[in-house]
């Protein structure tokens, strides 16, 4: 399984959390209202899956959310298990990318 504190400290990003497909919080690092995060989150990347088989693009296997004030960078595996990863600095979205997505092979 991941070790989330040191995900984070690896990445520098300020929060993360483990949760699974349905929003089920698992663990969560510097994070306020973090059961509510992994509920849309989940949401989110459920969304994003059925999407994903509608068109015909594949397995879903990761969203990125970006916004004026930072971004989300969220991956899941074959069993929906999910970490998500969150940044106030937009200069890590390259960072967070590359270590997420191979967050699930190790």
């Amino acid at each position: 399984m991941v070790d989330l504190q040191t995900l984070v400290q690896e990445t520098g990003a300020e929060s993360g959390l483990s949760f699974n497909i349905d929003g089920i919080l698992n663990e969560s690092v510097n994070l306020e209202y973090d059961g509510n995060v992994a509920a849309m989150i989940g949401m989110i990347l459920k969304m994003c899956l059925e999407m994903s088989e509608d068109v015909n693009n594949g397995d879903l296997k990761q969203v990125m959310i970006k916004n004026n004030d930072g971004i989300v960078v969220a991956s899941k595996n074959q069993d929906d298990n999910c970490i998500a990863l969150l940044s106030k600095d937009l200069s890590k979205m390259g960072l967070l990318l590359r270590r997420m997505d191979s967050v699930f092979n190790n």
